[in-house]
Parts: C-alpha cells; sequence; structure tokens
C-alpha cells in the first residue's frame, strides 16, 4: 500500500507536471530570413556594425537558393539570396521563382521576410489554420519544412516550423563548446542571444491567419505600417544600442 507522503509526492509530481505542460508554449522562434540580391553584399552592413559572418555558405539545392548566416547562441539571422549555380528541381521551380521575387521586394511588393519556428513538447498535431508541407534535396531524408503560410498568400510574410527536430538552440550552444566553432558566436558587438523578433508589415492582408496564433501565444509580434521590416531585439536590449541597417536591409537591432 502505498503512503500518505508518498501519494502526496507523487500528486504533486503530476501536478507539476500537468502545469509545466501548460506553460511550455506551442512553438520557439528559431531563427528569421531576409531575402537578398545574389552576390549578397548586404553582408557588409551586418559586418560595419560588428557581426561576424558564419563562414559556411549554405547551398540549397532544388531550391536554386543559397545562404549565409549570424549564430547566435540560441538562433541566427539568415540572409537568403538567388545563386544561378544551385540547381531547381521541377517541383520546386515555383518556389524559386517566389525567391528570385522576394529578392526585388522593393519592386514587385513580396515580403522579403521569414520567420522559423521550433517544435516543442507542447506542439499540436493540428493547428487551428492550415498548413503544408515542403521537403527539398537540402534538407535531411524524410524531413519537411511545416509552412504556416498559405500557398494563396504568395506576397505574405513566411511563417514555417523548422524541418529539423533539435533546435537551433541546442546545436549552437553544443557548437559554441566547441574551441573550433567557437569564433563565429563572438561577435565584436557583444551580441549573443535573439530575444524578440517582431515584424512589420506594410497591410494587414499581408499577414497570414497564423500570425495571429502566433501573437496570441506571445511568441513574436506583428504590426502594420509603411514598409517590411524585421526588428530585432538580442540580449534583451542589454547595450541600449539600435542599428537600422535601412536601406540595404530592412531590418532594426537592438542589443
Amino acid at each position: 500500500m502505498i503512503g500518505l507522503k508518498a501519494f502526496r509526492c507523487a500528486a504533486l509530481g503530476l501536478v507539476a507536471a500537468a502545469l509545466a505542460c501548460v506553460s511550455e508554449p506551442p512553438l520557439l522562434p528559431d531563427h528569421a530570413w531576409i531575402v537578398v540580391t545574389t552576390g549578397v553584399p548586404e553582408r557588409a552592413a551586418l559586418e560595419r556594425a560588428g557581426f561576424r559572418i558564419a563562414p559556411t555558405v549554405n547551398r540549397h539545392d532544388g531550391q536554386g537558393t543559397e545562404s549565409i548566416t549570424v549564430e547566435l547562441l540560441n538562433g541566427f539571422l539568415e540572409l537568403t539570396y538567388p545563386e544561378p549555380t544551385v540547381p531547381v528541381s521541377p517541383a520546386l521551380q515555383a518556389g524559386a521563382e517566389k525567391f528570385r521575387l522576394k529578392s526585388r521586394w522593393r519592386e514587385t511588393g513580396y515580403s522579403p521576410l521569414g520567420i522559423v519556428f521550433a517544435r516543442t513538447p507542447a506542439t499540436p498535431d493540428e493547428f487551428p489554420f492550415a498548413t503544408w508541407k515542403i521537403s527539398a534535396e537540402w534538407m535531411e531524408p524524410g524531413t519537411f519544412i511545416e509552412v504556416m503560410t498559405p500557398k494563396d498568400m504568395t506576397k505574405a510574410v513566411s511563417l514555417s516550423i523548422s524541418s529539423h527536430a533539435e533546435s537551433t538552440r541546442e546545436s549552437n550552444e553544443a557548437l559554441a563548446r566547441d574551441p573550433d566553432q567557437r569564433a563565429m558566436f563572438l561577435h565584436p558587438n557583444g551580441a549573443r542571444r535573439l530575444t524578440a523578433f517582431r515584424v512589420q508589415a506594410p497591410s494587414a492582408d499581408v499577414l497570414p491567419p497564423s500570425a495571429a496564433y502566433v501573437s496570441e501565444h506571445g511568441l513574436m509580434t506583428f504590426d502594420v505600417g509603411s514598409e517590411w521590416l524585421l526588428d530585432v531585439t538580442m540580449d534583451d536590449g542589454a547595450q541600449g544600442r539600435t542599428e537600422d541597417f535601412r536601406p540595404e536591409l530592412p531590418l532594426v537591432i537592438h542589443f
């Protein structure tokens, strides 16, 4: 027979587990990307502000793009660009064209911005909005990105869920302990962690239904203004410093 004390401890454990489950967010912001021009000259603006660019250039075979990243301990910022030397698969022709249109966002009106989320133990099997899945040659076999922006909202901001089972936070914290890899996390400006994202859209009709869900769960914020803008806070703005990268990039960073 279980003793009263043991029973109470077991009951308290169940309550704690239930509370942890309730408090666990359904998703976590993982990283953000901006589509820029071929050759990525926009990287110079980030380097002038004291950010190191990670040494690896990421090829997205099948998608026709490449990217470079600014790595933080719990995520990264990514500059993605069309690259003619990267092959495009027949199934992703429309997606590759969309990236080309996004890279000319000032002319086309397409959003150049994307926010990618990581799954958590509380991620639901289904969301209260439609999603769709995409796979490409550059992804790990058997994985996919779950896109939370409807296909027919071609000019909207891209919201999606990462194809990786492990969050960037987990993988980057491990890399930062590697003496051969840690240098890319040591930005001369002192920035170390992503702590908030805000997306400004030029009109409400380019914010997908999933944006309301993301906002309601306190994952990030969205608002409407005069132009596309990614507003990022690092380290909770501890340094009291703000860098405005416009017009080169639709980006403001507080750190």
